[in-house]
């Protein structure tokens, strides 16, 4: 009986599954050693040196952050999350060239996090427009094209990034000079991180990736839409430790504003409930009953195996569970009839 680990907060939880259970584990391998302080003090010395100012990604982890806080001699700016604004910055960004470090995930309506997303709201014009484009796409559970939206920032500013990712299979650092060009890496990688799934499984059990993926309730319903789409079976088992409870105010739940006026990160949580409605789901977290209930209209379970159990209940031996260990790292379609694909 096969032991599969999930990431939980800082650390991670396992779930045993009998053989016959147990349909697929994807992804199978990630490098999740983030930091390699020596290889990234060499990338942004270098940068240092050219002058530029070196912009912190939201998508970083906290340590990561503190150790460029204690290590980095130099201009440092960390940005805020676009998706949890509720109002423009109210200024321009006056710079000629920067350094974006960041650490890159999917997202399921703009393709990738951390590539100067979260720029784009010192820049008027192109926040507006990406705005109500992000809010078209979460209507439609489609994806905007962020690829355009990054070349219309580099006419703004000459921005070189470094991206802390698990996939890069030996340092974790990946570089790029533009901001396209680190989409087009990015998109290359996406590949084997994409899979469409066999067989068709009556349990799919989906982790948000631990932290900073699952800090919190709105941030783990961010990425869960990765996982959740053209998913057929009708029992969904999540997990997400949600140290920091929602995320955000509840007042803005109830706020009657304009689509344009709220933080982008509601959209995110009307996809991701949307993608849930009329499916059993169960909850693996440290969030309030009465928050799950409100948002999702289900309860937290304490350990994995109890979700596992009530999530189980009714089905035979041999019903097949799926397990994505980090819905923010992986990209899912499942369908019958056919065949594994993406390195599951």
């Amino acid at each position: 009986m096969p032991a599969v680990w999930l990431p939980y907060g800082s650390t991670s939880i396992s779930i045993k599954i009998d053989h016959e259970d147990l349909a697929w584990v994807f992804p199978k391998r990630l490098n999740t050693g983030l930091l390699n302080p020596q290889a990234l003090n060499n990338v942004l010395k270098t940068l240092c040196r050219e002058g530029r100012l070196l912009l912190l990604d939201s998508t970083l982890p906290v340590q990561v952050k503190g150790f460029l806080r204690r290590n980095i001699s130099g201009n440092m700016m960390e940005l805020v999350g676009f998706d949890t604004l509720n109002k423009d910055p109210g200024e321009n960004l006056s710079l000629k060239s920067a350094c974006l470090l960041s650490h890159p995930h999917l997202d399921p309506l703009i393709g990738f996090r951390g590539l100067g997303e979260n720029l784009l709201p010192f820049y008027p014009m192109l926040w507006r427009d990406f705005k109500t484009s992000l809010s078209d796409a979460s209507k439609s559970q489609s994806m905007l094209n962020l690829r355009n939206y990054l070349n219309d920032l580099e006419k703004q500013v000459d921005i070189k990034i470094v991206m802390l990712t698990p996939w890069a299979e030996e340092s974790g650092i990946l570089s790029a000079n533009t901001l396209v060009e680190a989409y087009e890496v990015l998109n290359n990688f996406k590949r084997g991180l994409t899979a469409s799934l066999s067989p068709s499984v009556e349990l799919l059990l989906v982790s948000a990736g631990g932290d900073p993926f699952d800090e919190s309730l709105s941030r783990a319903l961010s990425v869960f839409p990765n996982c959740l789409r053209n998913c057929d079976c009708d029992r969904i088992l999540l997990v997400a430790e949600g140290s920091e409870g929602l995320g955000l105010d509840p007042e803005l739940l109830l706020k009657d504003n304009s689509e344009l006026e709220t933080p982008l990160i509601l959209q995110y949580i009307t996809l991701c409930k949307s993608l849930l409605r009329d499916k059993a789901v169960h909850f693996v977290s440290a969030i309030p009953d009465s928050l799950l209930k409100m948002m999702i209209g289900c309860k937290a379970y304490e350990t994995l195996l109890d979700a596992y159990k009530a999530s189980r209940l009714f089905l035979t031996k041999g019903s097949k569970t799926g397990v994505v260990t980090h819905a923010s790292f992986a990209s899912i379609v499942l369908e019958k009839g056919l065949k594994t694909a993406g390195g599951a």
